[in-house]
């Protein structure tokens, strides 16, 4: 069956590229692409690596994990599909590669098999096939749907791995056009029986005083933290980055916090420090550029 299989796609791509004129059509003058999906997806992650946050790197191994497991052939020696996500995540999309590092004999052994069954990119322009990748980014590793929001971003990461395939000349047009895909919709309001009222935001700050030993004092950074995201709006990331030189604050009434610059946790594999936390800018704003916020004592 797996041998079928490959010869009907062979024969449906060279269909496809033998019914356009010379010169023509979805693929130009190089005529259909040669790579593979998990070649062409390697190529991608490593291009896009400099300059990248390190959390918009980490996203994108996720979504380029996803669209590599539902773009497999059903061959034999198949490994389970968690060891197929972990071995991708941890090895196939992140700099250097796999070539340049130490990987475990198993996990070598995995994408062996990956490269060997994985479809060719221009199986794409088969709307089966594109359907079944958007499917992939719709759901959660249990099956059940994915956040609207999460779908979403990982949708997009696709879309742009596509547009940089037709830059590169591997692909002529955009193989999403052809697929009738309609985005889950996101609830914009809040819902006010989730948010937490002053009462019980003291209540929480307090009950976070007493975590952990006195002397590690990892309590106290804990109301640190939550207290800057409760009553001055800050996302975990500022949070995080806020120093004491930034901070206006008196001992009572209205004070002030200058934000320049976000540490968002995403993984030490992830970072060109090796850290666990990358070291960035504000989030949608120019480098350099500082926000500006009042916070009010909550006592």
């Amino acid at each position: 069956m797996e041998v079928a299989g490959e010869f009907g796609a062979e024969l449906a791509r060279a269909l496809r590229a033998s019914l356009l004129p010379a010169g023509q059509g979805a693929y130009g003058v190089r005529g259909p692409s040669e790579l593979s999906w998990f070649e062409f997806a390697t190529g991608y992650a490593r291009d896009h690596w400099v300059g990248r946050a390190a959390t918009t790197r980490n996203g994108t191994s996720e979504a380029l994990t996803l669209v590599t497991r539902a773009m497999l052939w059903e061959m034999p020696g198949r490994p389970s599909e968690a060891v197929l996500h972990r071995v991708l995540r941890s090895w196939a999309f992140v700099v250097p590669g796999p070539e340049a590092r130490e990987v475990p004999p198993q996990d070598r052994l995995v994408l062996a098999w990956v490269a060997k069954a994985s479809r060719p990119l221009i199986d794409l322009h088969d709307p089966a096939v594109a359907r079944a990748v958007l499917e992939a980014l719709s759901v959660k590793r249990d099956g059940k749907p994915a956040a609207p929001y999460t779908s979403g971003r990982k949708r997009r990461i696709l879309v742009n791995a596509l547009f940089y395939a037709m830059e590169q000349g591997e692909l002529g047009s955009n193989p999403l056009d052809r697929v009738r895909w309609r985005v889950p919709k996101q609830a914009r309001a809040v819902d006010p029986r989730v948010v937490v009222n002053p009462l019980q935001a003291q209540n929480l700050l307090g009950a976070l005083s007493y975590v952990g030993g006195f002397k590690r004092a990892r309590g106290r950074r804990l109301v640190g933290l939550f207290a800057g995201m409760y009553y001055a709006g800050l996302r975990p990331e500022e949070a995080v980055a806020v120093a004491l030189p930034d901070c206006t604050l008196p001992t009572s009434g209205w004070g002030r916090l200058v934000l320049h610059r976000a540490r968002p946790q995403a993984g030490k594999k992830w970072t060109d420090s090796g850290a666990m936390h990358d070291d960035r800018g504000l989030k949608s704003r120019p480098p350099g550029d500082v926000r500006i916020l009042p916070s009010r004592h909550p006592w």
